[in-house]
């Protein structure tokens, strides 16, 4: 998403917890489809401002971890009373989005279909001509990190910066 952003003069700013951990196992495709669906319409109903995606922790045990994901925007926002029916398939908060935005209105059904299936749950905090608040959690299982790997400090759970 950083050529999109950077064509519309968006920075997009990534603040990962230092506490989370470097190697969780979960299932990654389900994670990407959601972060994009997320970001997808971050993007798109973003003209001005920033994008951002915050990672933390939001509960764990021995075993298991939680990771709560944030992603924020500047955009156009969404109507208190439109809020809980994003989520429905088909649905967009006002009919006039579609024509002037596009989509199919399936993203968000998605994403909370796949964020239901990580044992998450997925809420929206926003106020119109505000922006966007869209948050999830997700089950993790601990695993041990592998002894012989160099991480990349750029892909760290543990980077925090913008993407030019």
């Amino acid at each position: 998403f950083a050529a999109q952003a950077r064509e519309k003069g968006l920075p997009i700013v990534l603040d990962l917890s230092p506490a989370v951990p470097s190697h969780l196992s979960g299932d990654v495709h389900r994670l990407r489809q959601i972060l994009r669906n997320l970001l997808s319409n971050a993007l798109k109903f973003t003209r001005a401002g920033r994008i951002a995606v915050h990672l933390k922790v939001d509960s764990q045990t021995e075993k298991h971890i939680t990771l709560r994901f944030t992603v924020s925007d500047t955009g156009i926002g969404i109507a208190k009373e439109k809020q809980e029916m994003i989520f429905d398939a088909f649905a967009q908060a006002d009919g006039s989005t579609t024509r002037k935005y596009g989509g199919t209105g399936l993203g968000l059904a998605i994403a909370s279909q796949l964020v239901s299936m990580m044992n998450g749950s997925i809420w929206v905090e926003s106020e119109p001509g505000e922006g966007s608040s869209f948050h999830f959690t997700v089950r993790f299982a601990r695993v041990e990190p592998p002894t012989d790997v160099s991480v990349d400090p750029a892909r760290s759970p543990r980077y925090t910066g913008s993407v030019p």
